[in-house]
């Protein structure tokens, strides 16, 4: 038994509205942003809370990289302050008047490589081509926040042998390996203050990104409580649509209904 073709014609008029509103779902679930009963307000105010959340993306952004580098800084002067201490400990046995000129020459040798390891250390401590403990960060601008007044400065000094004060210290006698020690004492204060520093600065960081990160998931939650689709509920409604185009199609295929008709549609 055949179902007649009015029915299959109504069968065809219900397969396109399916398809038409399957459309609509599968678009809204792509973009997850449809008005709430296409309310105005709503979506100013969502527009509104976008543009904050941009502010603190950004805001985010200069953050983390200030942190970065601050943990690159920290990373150089840890390797900086392993050979200040090493060069101390040869100081001191320099300061020994019993020493043989080679003794003293192998420890000059080494206390040299270890300063023009410092000054390597400098040069390959970078971010973003800058040279972190070379100078380049001076005055550095971090935006903690998305408005005028919501930044922090951050100065780091340089740290190569010349800047600690160590460009004409050797231990090619005991008087200059005693004069060398209080100049290394003054360059490992000069590198704990700036470690002290780099430490308070990226706890300042760390805390305002939190912030950032907490508001910006405060805003976006708002934002999707406004706009965004209630994804559970649009993938039911998709799923039922597409069970109703499967049973309307099913009822086509028991009508005389042209099948090039059915073709166009389902295309």
């Amino acid at each position: 038994m055949r179902i007649n073709n009015n029915v299959g014609m109504w069968a065809i008029r219900y397969l396109q509205n399916l398809q038409t509103q399957q459309n609509r779902q599968v678009q809204s679930l792509a973009q997850a942003t449809i008005p709430i009963q296409q309310n105005v307000a709503f979506g100013a105010i969502a527009e509104r809370i976008r543009s904050q959340i941009n502010g603190y993306r950004e805001a985010m952004a200069s953050t983390y990289n200030a942190i970065g580098v601050m943990n690159v800084a920290e990373g150089g002067l840890q390797s900086i302050s392993n050979n200040l201490q090493r060069m101390r400990e040869l100081a001191v046995q320099a300061s020994n008047g019993t020493l043989s000129e080679s003794d003293r020459a192998a420890l000059q040798q080494e206390f040299s490589q270890l300063a023009q390891g410092i000054n390597r250390v400098v040069e390959q401590t970078t971010y973003n081509n800058r040279r972190v403990l070379g100078g380049d960060i001076r005055d550095m601008q971090v935006q903690l926040g998305p408005n005028e007044g919501q930044q922090m400065r951050v100065t780091l000094p340089g740290m190569d042998i010349k800047s600690l004060g160590l460009e004409n210290v050797n231990l090619n006698s005991t008087e200059n390996a005693q004069n060398a020690l209080k100049a290394l004492d003054r360059a490992i204060e000069t590198v704990s203050n700036t470690r002290s520093y780099v430490g308070s600065v990226t706890n300042r960081l760390e805390g305002a990104a939190r912030e950032l990160s907490n508001t910006m998931l405060n805003l976006t939650s708002s934002v999707s409580v406004l706009t965004d689709t209630d994804m559970a509920r649009g993938i039911m409604e998709w799923i039922r649509t597409r069970l109703q185009q499967q049973a309307t199609v099913g009822i086509l295929g028991q009508s005389n209904v042209n099948a090039q008709n059915v073709l166009r549609l389902l295309g």
